[in-house]
């Protein structure tokens, strides 16, 4: 009898990373040793941490149990060795002069990755939409946020220009994490529902954090797009709930220091979908 799944497609969207490129490869294997299915394709929500080569470990931005540079010979290596479709958004612990001024051949043209708007990626009419970094409300523009206020300040006018700026000190590498208004704006501007968006951080604050910033871009994204899913990490916290008609899938960080020597995944790490050609469907958490 002739398989029904022959024109699906199996998707993971894969949470927080963290560096862990070998361990995501083997996670990966995993999956598709358990369902008897090859992945298509792989998207990830951001804090991938392709810190390639030592010196790139001085963008990363945050607690410092997140620099290994002693690690980016066993992350090229992992790199080198990927097997599947991946495309990206950022997260805020990156090497984002990478990301920021974009150069796929850096990454070996095995990447997609967007600031905002649509992202690109192997599935023919799967509709993915995306928005890098977080939310800073005092850096939501260049020219008008964090040190612009300070005397003979430089006011960069671009990512690009950002990141030449974060290379001599003259501005804080910690800019780089926070996105726009005027890439909210591209994903405002988006002539198509996404049947996905992807979304560093959550549209709603989970229980155990204090929303400081008293508003969140992310809840505005979903109630203007209405996308049938958005996935999201950041809280490290695996999660699933409905806002309005958007399903939410929250992924967990993969592992944890006191894991990671058992290479042990955690549970929601990924979320798995079917892509039939016309809808997208949502399988499982995983590792359940």
């Amino acid at each position: 009898m002739k398989s029904t799944n022959v024109n699906h497609q199996l998707v993971a969207v894969i949470g927080d990373v963290h560096h862990h490129i070998g361990l995501a490869a083997e996670g990966l294997k995993r999956i598709e040793i358990e369902t008897g299915r090859p992945i298509a394709q792989v998207f990830s929500v951001g804090d991938l941490g392709l810190f390639l080569n030592e010196c790139d470990w001085d963008f990363l931005t945050g607690p410092t149990k997140y620099r290994s540079p002693e690690n980016s010979t066993k992350i090229s290596a992992a790199w080198a060795a990927w097997q599947w479709p991946l495309s990206m958004i950022g997260g805020n612990h990156e090497p984002f002069h990478l990301l920021r001024d974009w150069n796929p051949a850096v990454f070996s043209n095995k990447l997609h990755y967007t600031d905002a708007g649509i992202l690109h990626h192997s599935i023919p009419g799967l509709c993915v939409a995306g928005l890098s970094g977080i939310h800073h409300p005092e850096h939501m523009n260049f020219n008008t946020d964090g040190e612009a206020h300070l005397p003979n300040t430089p006011h960069p006018t671009s990512w690009p220009e950002m990141v030449e700026l974060a290379h001599s000190g003259a501005i804080s590498r910690k800019r780089l994490t926070y996105y726009k208004q005027h890439e909210i704006d591209q994903l405002y501007d988006l002539d198509f529902t996404p049947h996905l968006v992807l979304l560093h951080d959550w549209p709603v604050p989970p229980d155990h954090i204090v929303d400081v910033h008293g508003s969140r871009p992310e809840a505005d994204i979903l109630k203007f797009l209405k996308p049938r899913f958005l996935c999201c990490g950041h809280h490290h916290t695996s999660a699933r709930f409905t806002i309005e008609t958007t399903e939410v899938m929250a992924l967990n960080l993969i592992t944890t220091k006191e894991m990671s020597h058992g290479w042990n995944i955690q549970s929601g790490w990924a979320a798995l979908f079917d892509w039939d050609g016309e809808s997208l469907k949502f399988l499982q958490t995983w590792p359940a």
